[in-house]
């Protein structure tokens, strides 16, 4: 019986047991989309990573992202977890690693310990109205706060709703609400200047998360925010914090810089992924669904002959 190594990592846990869960699977080479959806599905973390050899040049590795509902085409929310795991494991040397994630090339640096992902070029910024936000988060026009209401982000737009300091704890999103409004996601934050740092939650049940403890791709997005925001030119790098997933139980912490001056802008997120739990996963051949599992390896027998 084969058996494949994983382990649970909290990708920017402020310690053990903090931060967004994500499964990483090594040497899953001979693992299809139907073995991987259902490993995934057992799992039950919000992302499971499956790594593989690289096959686009410069790439150090490949890796499949599923979600409890399936494949998903973005590997940018999981990189720094997977880089710091791969480090961590001795798969990979310490320093500057590329992930290639279907087309897309990623690239960080990471220890076994922590990765910095960095994100660069033109960004479009739309302006949203505040209400039917508002009204998806379970809150009043009182509980907005300062600064602009926008979409931003490098990949697909989040949808950022910054409130006021008390307005995080006790938002409660309608997912009925959001889906009306065509929001598969949306992130509720208040901004607090003097101390560099936003306090965050984020939603994102059209990604089949209910709530994402720590997120990359809003800490990139925050940065986007910032930069319309405006910030002083003379920095070179603004430092700024998120503290995210506290009402969860897994305190996060993402340690972000925006270049405001930068062209094109560019954008850092580095944090931490502390090592919760390691193990093997048998052959899911055998297990429930041995049946479609075994098809599905006939058929790809079959078309290769």
């Amino acid at each position: 019986m084969t058996m494949y190594a994983f382990e649970v990592v909290g990708v920017f846990g402020a310690g053990s047991g903090g931060g967004s869960p994500l499964a990483v699977v090594y040497e899953a080479e001979e693992l299809g989309a139907q073995e991987m959806a259902w490993i995934a599905a057992r799992l039950r973390v919000d992302e499971t990573v499956f790594v593989l050899p690289p096959t686009a040049p410069g790439a150090t590795h490949r890796v499949r992202v599923f979600t409890r509902a399936g494949e998903s085409p973005y590997g940018g929310h999981s990189a720094v977890g997977t880089a710091v795991a791969l480090v961590r494991s001795g798969r990979l040397p310490a320093g500057r690693v590329v992930q290639q994630c279907g087309e897309k090339l990623t690239e960080l640096r990471a220890d076994g310990e922590r990765a910095v992902l960095a994100a660069s070029g033109p960004q479009p910024v739309r302006p949203l109205d505040a209400a039917p936000l508002l009204a998806a988060a379970g809150l009043a026009p009182g509980d907005l706060g300062e600064g602009p209401v926008l979409a931003a982000g490098f990949g697909p737009l989040f949808h950022l709703l910054p409130v006021r300091a008390e307005a995080v704890a006790t938002a409660r999103v309608d997912t009925a609400a959001m889906e009306r409004h065509g929001l598969p996601d949306l992130c509720v934050f208040h901004w607090d200047a003097s101390e560099r740092t936003a306090t965050a939650r984020l939603f994102a049940p059209g990604y089949a998360i209910e709530e994402d403890a720590a997120c990359a791709s809003v800490g990139l997005a925050l940065g986007v925010w910032l930069a319309d925001l405006g910030l002083p030119e003379a920095e070179t790098a603004y430092g700024f914090r998120i503290v995210q997933g506290v009402e969860l139980g897994r305190p996060a912490v993402l340690e972000c810089t925006v270049a405001p001056a930068a062209d094109p802008l560019t954008v850092t997120v580095a944090g931490a992924a502390p090592r919760e739990l390691a193990g093997s996963l048998a052959d899911p051949a055998g297990a429930a669904g041995a049946q479609a599992v075994a098809g599905a390896r006939a058929r790809r027998t079959s078309s290769a002959a």
